[in-house]
């Protein structure tokens, strides 16, 4: 593009560092107050007990700069470009020195292995950075958001391909089935993210980026909304709660995405975040 500005690598890399420290160490705002939320309304005493350990474990986290979680997560950085910007080349291995750089400082568990199959040696740095680009970020900068999603949540991630006739029934439907297989065991409560349209990958690409929505927001497209408020009090109503002990609030909230789809298709991905939704953002001006 003629006139593009880009990033320059070791900016790339230094805003990485940081978004890794500051989503492992410091619970979102909007996350620690739906757990308040839940805990002053959760009528179970088990269920209340576990959120208050929650918010506990956030404050201790902050103040003492310790990882929110053992398991440091899979990290994912979420670039918007403004017109006129462009990543450098090289920006993968950039992303990767960051996180190198984030893992050593904090220090962070590393969780990635390098052979998935075999002798799944650990890779020791939690590379590589699974990075996610697309345009609509700030006039001639980026706005960086990052991710770090764990294992336990990652194993509950699951793929419907519906018939188009199914429509909001059976993406409730799905979500219940999501819910009830693999939610006692991602760390509940949770946030469901739930991508509808697209093809197979692109379903659950959108409902991971639906995570990344503040708590709380409700979609601008009214009928989604409805969907969102209604999914919500369905896997509430489920029982699973906190931490599985049973309870009011199995989810803190459900977001749903949609793009456009094949005649024929109605491909539904649902992906599950434990209760340490962990991310932060940055926006980089050039």
């Amino acid at each position: 593009m003629s006139g593009c500005r880009e990033i320059a690598p070791e900016d790339f890399a230094a805003a990485v560092e940081e978004l890794a420290v500051r989503a492992s160490l410091d619970l979102s705002p909007d996350v620690e107050q739906a757990l308040a939320r839940a805990a002053e309304t959760e009528s179970g005493p088990l269920a209340r007990y576990a959120l208050k350990m929650l918010l506990e474990n956030a404050r201790v986290a902050r103040e003492e700069g310790l990882p929110l979680c053992q398991d440091t997560g899979m990290f994912h950085l979420f670039v918007e470009l403004g017109e006129g910007v462009s990543l450098p080349c090289g920006y993968r291995e950039a992303a990767d020195a960051g996180l190198r750089a984030a893992t050593a400082r904090v220090p962070l568990r590393s969780s990635l292995v390098d052979d998935p199959l075999f002798d799944r040696a650990n890779r020791g740095d939690n590379t590589p950075m699974l990075v996610h680009v697309e345009e609509g970020g700030p006039r001639e900068g980026a706005r960086l958001t990052l991710m770090a999603k764990g294992g336990g949540s990652e194993n509950a991630t699951r793929l419907y391909m519906l018939l188009p006739g199914e429509g909001p029934d059976g993406v409730l439907r799905a979500v219940l089935e999501a819910v009830r297989l693999k939610g006692a065991q991602a760390c509940p409560p949770i946030v469901v993210g739930v991508g509808v349209g697209s093809d197979a990958s692109g379903a659950v690409e959108l409902a991971l980026k639906s995570l990344l929505r503040p708590l709380g927001r409700r979609h601008p497209r009214k009928e989604l909304a409805e969907l969102e408020e209604r999914t919500l009090s369905a896997v509430n109503s489920t029982g699973i709660g906190a931490a599985g002990l049973g309870g009011d609030a199995t989810a803190l909230d459900v977001h749903v995405e949609e793009a456009p789809a094949h005649i024929a298709c109605l491909p539904v991905g649902v992906v599950i975040c434990c209760h340490s939704l962990r991310r932060s953002s940055v926006e980089i001006s050039l």
